[in-house]
């Protein structure tokens, strides 16, 4: 076995060494199952759906958790309205209700397959619902009226729908793991595909940068809007909390930010619990994750002046090693091709 040990110089890590790490935390119990969208209501109350039960469920900031409203078939994405009421998507079901502030339910749209992810168009009351089944994206109106929005060849089962600053719209598949871009205006681009994984579950958008879970790898993506992406955080299964080093999740695949764009909110579909990650433009120590058997090893984590990168190679393998700032802005090449 190859091993080989490399030292980075503060000098190098002036800004980045001083930011510490992305924490973990889990926020829920197993009062409430909550496997697939998360959002937050203005008062801060989180809803979650539970998609491999019938419920959505509350959590309040003080983290008293109910069942919110239930008797549906695989609860999916939710968006609200300026009312303070609910789109709710029913995705086995077929259906969009309108949940109301209390629990209670309307039908909304009696007959739609698969309708799964939801977002409220910018400056607008008009929703844009994707049909995991029919591979588009549908245009919604307060009074339950469907019109076609976006069709592209290359969708399949698209879910994961958010906006950035400038309004673009990003769309990922959940069966492939592609991800698109429409810019006000104009036509559905192709924009990346991350590798991990056979699905990407939700989608988010929060300072400058796309977060997206990849559900059978354990992980999570940040991708920046140019396409380039990273493993940010994830190994193997697990339920962990922790700094960014030890953190593990079970099946991420709702994905949230807080109204202040500083945390991020993900729900385990293995361990159906909600996770709360902050400390967003910390150091990663995760990026061992995308070659898990190189035990990568940083040390210390975090640190403040000089600090040693480890690593284990099974086999002869060329290799290059680059330092990169929070921004993803390289810094310095450690090693180019080496073997």
């Amino acid at each position: 076995m190859k091993h080989i040990t490399t030292a980075l110089l503060a000098g190098w890590l002036g800004i980045a060494s001083l930011l510490p790490a992305q924490t973990v935390t889990t926020i829920t119990t197993n009062a409430s199952k909550i496997d697939d969208d998360i959002i937050f209501d203005a008062a801060g109350n989180l809803y979650g759906s539970n998609y491999t039960g019938s419920t959505v469920f509350k959590r309040t900031p003080d983290g008293v958790e109910s069942a919110f409203t239930t008797g549906l078939g695989s609860p999916n994405g939710m968006a609200f309205n300026d009312d303070g009421t609910i789109v709710l998507a029913d995705n086995t079901g077929n259906k969009l209700y309108r949940v109301f502030p209390d629990g209670s339910k309307q039908v909304l749209v009696a007959s739609l397959p698969g309708p799964s992810g939801i977002i409220r168009m910018p400056g607008s009351d008009t929703m844009l619902v994707t049909s995991y089944t029919t591979h588009k994206i549908w245009k919604l109106a307060p009074d339950g009226t469907l019109t076609d929005y976006l069709t592209h060849p290359q969708f399949n089962g698209p879910v994961g729908l958010c906006y950035d600053d400038s309004l673009n719209l990003y769309i990922a598949n959940f069966n492939d793991r592609k991800i698109f871009k429409k810019a006000p205006g104009g036509p559905v681009t192709f924009l990346t595909q991350p590798p991990l994984g056979q699905n990407i579950g939700f989608l988010a958008y929060t300072n400058g940068f796309l977060y997206a879970t990849a559900m059978n790898a354990h992980k999570i993506y940040k991708i920046d809007l140019n396409g380039s992406y990273t493993v940010w955080l994830g190994s193997t299964p697990g339920i962990t909390d922790g700094d960014a080093s030890v953190a593990k999740f079970n099946q991420p695949n709702g994905i949230r930010p807080s109204a202040t764009g500083d945390t991020l909110y993900v729900s385990d579909f293995g361990s159906k619990r909600v996770r709360m990650i902050t400390n967003l433009n910390g150091v990663s120590g995760a990026h061992s994750a995308l070659m898990p058997e190189w035990n990568l090893r940083i040390a210390p984590n975090p640190f403040v002046g000089d600090a040693l990168v480890t690593f284990d190679l099974s086999e002869v393998t060329v290799i290059s090693l680059g330092l990169y700032d929070t921004e993803g802005q390289s810094l310095a090449i450690l090693l180019s091709e080496h073997r």
